[in-house]
């Protein structure tokens, strides 16, 4: 029987992926990884992180959005999180998950909308971290652009595993380029990646434990082609004005996170042949 919330925090909004992973879940079903201002970051039962932020757009593949973030000295690292029926508790919050709006964040694949030089346009205004101008970030940036522009697989992933942990926070640098990468190439050509399925396990394996958790998150979801909703809205959009509103909904991700995924974009765009 499910728990009747009082006062819950209310879900309003989740990925798809979010809400297969919720409904899976047995009782017992993970443990407080980290608290942010904006995200608190669950450790799954299933070995992965599940995010909790703040109520709009999906801000990650794994995202489950919130009315109200729970705010409490009881909900830190390692408060366990607990599941019956429909809700959610951690420490003395209740989420109930009723009602919530489900989100698909898989990359449509197409080439109408769009339009390459409008997301150029506007991606060459970020300034992203200054690790990716670093000579590593070169050399990776120009291996990943010559597997993009050659179809070369090897150079692809040569170029993306020495993108992986560059940089840091708690997404570094490096891996928000590649997401940023990989949301073009998911757009455009998503059969290429297909065709090369030991390019995306080799990344994936690599990205296991070279760098950070949440990083390595958003980098195994963008190899299967789902990304934050800022983004797919920026790779579909048909107008100038689409294009810098999901512009400026990324840059507010993270301190240059949102900078450095449209450092990527643009650097696949430029790559990839028209």
């Amino acid at each position: 029987m499910a728990i009747e919330p009082t006062d819950a925090i209310i879900v309003t909004r989740m990925s798809a992926g979010s809400a297969e992973r919720l409904a899976r879940a047995p009782s017992e079903a993970g443990r407080v990884h980290s608290v942010f201002d904006r995200a608190v970051n669950l450790a799954w039962h299933d070995g992965r992180l599940l995010t909790l932020q703040q109520t709009g757009p999906l801000v990650a593949p794994f995202a489950v959005a919130l009315d109200r973030l729970p705010r409490s000295a009881a909900v830190r690292a390692g408060t366990p999180v607990r599941r019956r029926g429909d809700t959610l508790t951690l420490g003395d919050f209740t989420c109930d998950c009723r009602g919530a709006t489900v989100a698909n964040t898989a990359m449509p694949e197409g080439r109408r909308g769009a339009d390459p030089d409008l997301v150029d346009r506007v991606a060459g205004t970020a300034e992203c971290a200054p690790a990716l101008r670093s000579v590593r970030a070169q050399e990776a940036r120009a291996c990943l652009a010559e597997g993009l522009r050659t179809g070369d697989a090897i150079a692809f992933a040569d170029g993306a595993l020495g993108l992986v942990g560059l940089g840091e926070g708690l997404t570094p640098a490096g891996d928000d380029f590649l997401v940023g990468a990989l949301a073009v190439v998911h757009r455009f050509a998503p059969s290429w990646l297909r065709k090369h399925p030991a390019v995306a396990a080799a990344i994936d394996a690599h990205a296991a434990g070279a760098t950070t958790t949440v990083a390595r998150e958003f980098v195994s979801h963008a190899l299967a082609g789902h990304f934050a909703e800022s983004l797919i809205e920026l790779m579909t959009a048909e107008s100038l004005e689409a294009v810098e509103r999901a512009a400026a909904r990324l840059l507010d991700m993270g301190a240059t996170s949102g900078a450095d995924a449209l450092t990527g974009v643009r650097a696949a765009i430029q790559a990839w042949p028209r």
